[in-house]
């Protein structure tokens, strides 16, 4: 059996980012940004006020106060959106409101609350330093800056920025698609009564689910009878539409698993299983030249297989820099144990203890046991070779 860190780079080595398409800036939330993107001018793109108030020659309210405030004549006003002609001369000021571009000749803007606008003068009772409320060009981004590097995973404060940029369309890799597939002739939907010896299906939910939060863009196919003939129809068309297959079922040695049969019929299998639990009867290779990775029946198996193959596979289809979870070091809060043998994945929930972790399993780590994935935080890696961990390793 091959090792978990191995399998995910034999996998990963099947995958490259999907080649770009463009996008307008609006509708590309949660894309992966295909290329470097430079300001193609400063922002703010010109001086502009960041109050309220009135803008003015410094000079001319120096030493200033409530008591003995400047007096300067009012000659216009500039609102945001509109700009004023011309130069301000000294002994005047301008009513100028949050964002209105600073006139040329002025290098102050004093807050209206520090004011008296009196007839057509304007006293100002506390002296302003020079730019003071003034928000300069290029103070926040020169043109030529970069501002979003390529593999840029795009949240609304990206996207906020590049719009500011007039960076509209966007050079972006698209979601993959992503069949998928769950064999099973026990399964019926959840909204069924299930019958004897049936099971409601939350597998392929659980996958589609898990494609949609990885990036991906899941392609739903009907739960697949426990034959080799219907096995390798479905396997057939998914590979026509889809860049990934992912299954559930059918690929380990029982008399009724047949997915890994139809796999190297129609394509060819690359390895089949992984030192790891839950989750070893892992199954990589292609159908029709698409990539397929196939994965247990069992409901945690599903979600730990994912996390350590899939999610990887499609964040690097999406053109994304990171394709793993972070990993931190926290304090098992009790002893657990196992046999040695396979690198065991237990979900644990994870709590502030000073200026670290603890993590506490989530109950039982059967692979058929659904209740531990619910709160579940993250999964400590409990080494292959080790049977006991104490708690406060």
């Amino acid at each position: 059996m091959l090792e978990v860190q191995e399998a995910r780079l034999r996998i990963l080595g099947g995958f490259s980012p999907l080649p770009p398409e463009e996008l307008r800036v609006a509708e590309a939330l949660g894309f992966v940004v295909a290329e470097d993107l430079a300001a193609p001018h400063p922002l703010p793109r010109f001086d502009n006020s960041a109050m309220d108030g009135y803008a003015v020659r410094a000079a001319d309210a120096a030493g200033a106060t409530e008591a003995d405030p400047a007096r300067l004549r009012l000659v216009g006003e500039v609102a945001a959106g509109s700009a004023m002609e011309g130069e301000l001369a000294p002994g005047t000021a301008v009513r100028i409101m949050t964002g209105a571009p600073v006139p040329p000749g002025a290098d102050a803007v004093v807050p209206v609350e520090v004011t008296r606008e009196i007839d057509d003068q304007v006293e100002i009772l506390q002296a302003p330093s020079p730019r003071a409320h003034i928000r300069d060009a290029g103070s926040d981004i020169g043109a030529g800056d970069m501002v979003v590097e390529a593999g840029t995973e795009l949240g609304p404060g990206e996207l906020a920025l590049l719009a500011s940029l007039g960076l509209s369309p966007l050079r972006v890799h698209p979601r993959p698609k992503v069949a998928v597939i769950v064999t099973g002739a026990e399964l019926v939907t959840p909204e069924a009564e299930p019958g004897p010896g049936q099971i409601r299906d939350s597998n392929s939910l659980a996958l589609r689910s898990l494609v949609l939060e990885a990036g991906g863009e899941p392609l739903t196919f009907d739960a697949v009878a426990d034959d080799l003939a219907s096995t390798e129809e479905t396997l057939k068309r998914a590979a026509q539409d889809a860049d990934l297959i992912v299954s559930s079922g059918g690929v380990s040695v029982g008399r009724y698993d047949f997915v890994k049969e139809a796999v190297e019929r129609l394509g060819s299998i690359d390895f089949w299983r992984v030192a790891m639990q839950p989750g070893k009867p892992v199954v990589s290779g292609e159908v029709a030249g698409t990539p397929f990775l196939g994965l247990p029946g069992n409901p945690v198996s599903i979600h730990v297989g994912f996390e350590q193959f899939v999610r990887p596979a499609i964040r690097r289809m999406r053109g994304c820099r990171d394709l793993v979870r972070p990993v931190i070091d926290a304090t098992l809060s009790e002893t657990i144990t196992k046999r040695a043998g396979r690198l065991h994945f237990v979900r644990v929930r994870l709590t502030r203890e000073g200026d670290g972790f603890r993590a506490t399993p989530t109950g039982a780590q059967g692979s058929h046991v659904q209740s531990s994935l619910v709160g579940c935080d993250g999964v400590a890696r409990f080494p292959k070779d080790l049977e006991q961990m104490e708690a406060g390793t």
